[in-house]
């Protein structure tokens, strides 16, 4: 468990900024802080300091005029008050790029949960960037210990270890980046190395490679993939978590003026055919029909969920918006200072200048000093020679004075203090306030994204669908010629130009049968049952699992003998479709010399060559 250091003063508080900002820290540094008006932060830091064990340092700054002292020394826009958190990874990228320490606010206590789990996940994953689950410094904490996945909870897998206790993997330790439900699933056996004081399972050594997971991909698969980033002419697509593959404006659309960032959105998941398979991975968008079916995302551990969604909805993408308030150049906010109790009239009391958390503003000005009003020499007051000896007069004189100085400058501070009360006052509603406008506004931004990315989904779709309103399709008077054509061109658009000489498109036969079942056949495009052709003749169809290629037998029996013609040829099955109704098969016949013939297109039930 990591202990929690308090800075409770300004020197504690410029120490903690020396820190930050040097080169000695070897791993991250969680700052969390208490808003004004309370003694408690809206983080629960035990929970934090027992999530994250020796893998960060962690701070909590009480409140207090010290936070100015960390605000000044701390470059503008790194600062941390007001009961939010901050977790610095180790280096200082950060100063530079602001995005590597995310600012995570809560504006209440009920926003204390998500703002705990937001500041472990960050810890975690910088902890795993800075290779801190790898350090030779733990080795003794640990060991090598399995057990069964019992359930996801809070974004954790819990797991059951065999000898009875328990241990939890966060996504950190399984797949970064992935949530964890993409990842493992209740049931799933899992092993690795248990850190034995914050019961964090290690398990990403058993995770299969890229290259290994990627196996079952074959060229002309319809696969989910990611879109990881987007510009006008390009975009980065993630297969799997680690392997990236880039594509062009002409592999999304035909049209070369088209931006793809109205067509794609980051975090969605799209359907993508493989036009190429490892090391040099080629994707396109424009080969995906309507009615093709999908392969499912991989596993990325044995027996676990796919990884990806493409039924889920695309993302929203909101803009960084940092709720740290900007602050003028020459100060910085203090914490707010709670009102002093009426002053003790003992003498002539110097009004203090206001601190900047109590100077009064109205909503959208800024803060200005209140400074107090001169107090007005009092005038003496008449008092009858006669009744006082001279010396005795000239000191009830003097004291009269001060005693009408004392309540001039008293009933002038009540005023201040009121008024000054009533900003504060006002100044915390209008915070309230803030901070629903805000919540507000980013669920108004939220929904627009949304929108905006259904929006590029359906455009990206309808360009699919739609040819280029300057390429005419050709028309053949002969059905034959016509449908050659058509897997010609699959060839010539599916196959790369380098492997288009080793894997060329042999000559085939059309049974006599075949094009009246194509034109018979609802529901799949001649264009896709095409596409199919292609691959059973330059054999992509034996690699893809998805086209279930296979004998097409005399009866159901496993040792049912496969369907053949007196002259030797041998009856071959395989999908044009799955997981729909009727899904569509496509029958050929190969010949003894390795001729493929065309025999018909059928429905799921229809068992006939």
């Amino acid at each position: 468990m990591s202990a929690i250091k308090r800075v409770t003063n300004t020197s504690e508080a410029e120490a903690l900024a020396a820190l930050l900002n040097g080169d000695s820290r070897t791993k991250p540094t969680v700052v969390v802080t208490v808003a004004s008006g309370h003694t408690e932060p809206y983080a629960d830091v035990e929970r934090i300091a027992a999530e994250i064990g020796d893998l960060a340092d962690l701070y909590l700054v009480t409140t207090g005029g010290h936070t100015w002292a960390f605000s000044n020394k701390m470059t503008p826009g790194t600062q941390v008050y007001g009961g939010a958190g901050r977790v610095y990874p180790v280096g200082l990228g950060w100063n530079i790029d602001l995005k590597q320490a995310p600012l995570r606010f809560a504006w209440n206590k009920s926003e204390g949960k998500k703002l705990t789990g937001q500041l472990i996940d960050d810890a975690l994953d910088m902890a795993a960037a800075a290779g801190l689950f790898d350090s030779a410094r733990t080795a003794s904490t640990r060991e090598r210990r399995a057990g069964t996945v019992r359930s996801i909870m809070s974004e954790r897998a819990l797991v059951d270890l065999v000898g009875g206790d328990m241990a939890s993997v966060p996504p950190q330790l399984a797949q970064a980046g992935v949530p964890i439900e993409r990842v493992l699933a209740p049931g799933m056996h899992v092993d690795g190395v248990l850190e034995k004081k914050s019961r964090w399972l290690d398990i990403r050594e058993s995770r299969p490679t890229a290259e290994e997971a990627l196996k079952t991909y074959a060229a002309g698969d319809v696969v989910p993939a990611e879109v990881r980033s987007v510009l006008a002419g390009s975009a980065d697509l993630r297969l799997h978590p680690d392997v990236t593959v880039e594509l062009f404006r002409s592999d999304v659309t035909g049209d070369p003026d088209d931006d793809l960032s109205a067509l794609l959105t980051p975090g969605e998941v799209v359907l993508a055919r493989v036009v190429a398979t490892g090391p040099k991975w080629r994707l396109s968008l424009r080969e995906v029909r309507e009615h093709d079916t999908a392969r499912e995302a991989l596993a990325l551990y044995a027996g676990g969920p796919p990884w990806l969604d493409p039924d889920a909805p695309p993302p929203a993408v909101v803009e960084h918006v940092d709720p740290e308030p900007v602050l003028p150049e020459t100060a910085q906010l203090a914490e707010p200072v709670e009102p002093a109790a009426e002053p003790v009239v003992e003498a002539p009391a110097k009004a203090a200048i206001p601190s900047p958390a109590m100077m009064p503003r109205r909503k959208g000005e800024p803060v200005r000093a209140v400074r107090p009003a001169p107090v007005p020499s009092p005038e003496p007051s008449p008092m009858p020679e006669k009744e006082h000896p001279p010396a005795k007069k000239a000191a009830v004189q003097s004291m009269s004075l001060q005693v009408t100085a004392i309540k001039a400058e008293k009933a002038h501070l009540e005023a201040e203090l009121t008024e000054l009360r009533d900003q504060v006052s006002g100044l915390r509603n209008e915070r309230v306030q803030f901070a629903k406008d805000l919540a507000r506004a980013a669920r108004q931004v939220e929904t627009r994204d949304a929108e905006l990315a259904r929006m590029r989904s359906q455009l990206r779709r309808a360009k699919q669908r739609t040819a280029p309103p300057d390429v005419a399709l050709p028309v053949f008077a002969d059905r034959e010629r016509g449908f050659r054509h058509l897997v010609e061109a699959a060839w010539a658009r599916r196959i790369p130009v380098g492997e288009q000489p080793t894997r060329p498109l042999p000559d085939f036969a059309i049974g006599e049968r075949f094009l009246d079942s194509v034109d018979a056949l609802e529901g799949i495009a001649v264009d896709k049952i095409a596409d199919v052709v292609m691959e059973v003749l330059t054999g992509l169809a034996e690699q893809s699992t998805g086209r279930e290629l296979h004998q097409l037998r005399t009866s159901a029996g496993g040792n049912a003998a496969p369907q053949s013609r007196p002259d030797g040829a041998v009856c071959y099955r395989v999908s044009m479709q799955i997981h729909t109704p009727s899904a569509r098969r496509l029958h050929f016949w190969k010949c003894p010399d390795g001729t493929i013939e065309l025999s018909r297109v059928v429905v799921h039930d229809d068992m006939e060559p």
